[in-house]
């Protein structure tokens, strides 16, 4: 294993004075788990998802993913954010929720136009009733629902939000991050166990399942990613050497949430979708395993591989730059993907199979994820469509 000073450089670098360093592994963590969501989503959208057993297994793990964002969204804002005497919460708000407001309308209009209205013929009676096809839209987006990962940038808005009033309490509780991160915890695991067991009236069940289009049940892990930022020199020289003991404990916590969905499986008879939930108290400690395993990987390749795989370094940047892009479009590329139907199923996936019908799905969804992503790059309002500035198109010579 890579020495405490080596991984504690993690492949930083200051591109110009008075500039953060760069932190190349976040890159890699950020790339890779793009990738996962969208494995994740071709899976359950090209299989049995609500009665396979194989299927229900893999979510259940991969569930780490959404909580991955969250966990690299608090370390990226605490980390450009939590030495900077001149903060301003209205300066902090004006530059970064244009990056995620604009894109999330729009995105969300585009896919209620094309799955809501387009795919199931309705353009005549959206024109015949504006006020409630635009009322309807409104329902739609005030809980990410226009996509079926749209969620995400509902919660997003929210965490940006309330990062001032975050990086307020870290700061304030400098010190005892510990004591505040075991104080999280104890409330996520409240949490989780109410969402998990706790069965809601009829007056308050109409609300209480659009729980995950919240930053509630993400506020340990928003936390635990800041304070990692700032502890993120301390927290290398940990990890430096352990790697089979997270890998053991990767495992072990693995096997925990395995086996209590099994379980569920077993006792209720089918492997229905409410024993994979995202939100098991069981699920937590191999969430929190998974993230740490993972920047552990990302810091030690960016410290010790990255310089002598220029190839593979050009690839995790070029993805990691296009990732907010590919992540807003590929649930319609996927869409477009599938539409071809015979029978009950995709047309690619009836003539292939499986696996090969969901391992082609995923190719083609990332392939023209990138694709579509490259075109609007060069379009003007770039920025309102990825959340990246415009790229100038290509010169002929």
């Amino acid at each position: 294993m890579q020495s405490a000073d080596t991984i504690a450089r993690s492949g930083q670098k200051v591109s110009s004075a008075g500039r953060k360093a760069y932190l190349h592994h976040l890159d890699l963590i950020r790339a890779t788990t793009f990738s996962l969501v969208i494995f994740v989503h071709c899976l359950t959208q090209t299989t049995d998802e609500f009665n396979s057993l194989p299927v229900n297994t893999a979510s259940l793990l991969l569930h780490f993913t959404r909580n991955t964002f969250f966990a690299l969204t608090g370390f990226v804002l605490m980390y450009q954010n939590f030495d900077k005497a001149d903060f301003s919460t209205t300066g902090f708000w004006r530059k970064r929720i244009k990056l995620v407001i604009f894109p999330y309308l729009i995105w969300s209009a585009i896919y209620w136009l094309v799955q809501e209205v387009w795919a199931k013929d309705r353009i005549g009676d959206v024109l015949s009733n504006p006020v409630s096809s635009l009322a309807e839209f409104g329902r739609l987006a005030g809980w990410g629902l226009s996509g079926f990962q749209m969620y995400f940038l509902f919660v997003m808005l929210q965490v940006y939000l309330l990062f001032p009033l975050v990086l307020w309490l870290v700061r304030a509780t400098r010190g005892h991050h510990g004591k505040l991160l075991a104080g999280s915890l104890a409330v996520q695991l409240a949490i989780t166990a109410t969402i998990t067991f706790w069965h809601p009236p009829a007056p308050v069940a109409e609300y209480w399942w659009h729980h995950y289009a919240t930053f509630v049940p993400y506020q340990f892990f928003i936390l635990y990613g800041a304070v990692a930022a700032v502890h993120r020199e301390a927290i290398a020289r940990w990890l430096a050497g352990k790697g089979w003991w997270l890998f053991g404990a990767l495992l072990t916590t693995g096997a925990i949430a395995v086996g209590t969905y099994l379980s569920g499986v077993w006792f209720g008879g089918k492997p229905v979708h409410d024993n994979d939930s995202a939100f098991r108290p069981t699920l937590i400690p191999f969430i929190v395993v998974a993230i740490t395993c993972l920047y552990a990987a990302a810091a030690h390749w960016a410290s010790n591989w990255r310089d002598g795989t220029p190839r593979f370094a050009r690839a995790v940047s070029f993805a990691s730059n296009r990732s907010f892009g590919v992540f807003l479009g590929h649930v319609l590329v996927l869409y477009f993907v599938l539409t071809p139907r015979s029978g009950d199923q995709a047309w690619l996936v009836a003539t292939l199979g499986q696996p090969w019908g969901t391992l082609v799905t995923y190719i083609a969804t990332i392939a023209g994820s990138l694709l579509l992503v490259e075109i609007l790059r060069r379009l003007p309002g770039s920025l309102y469509l990825t959340g990246r500035p415009r790229l100038p198109l290509p010169v002929r010579r």
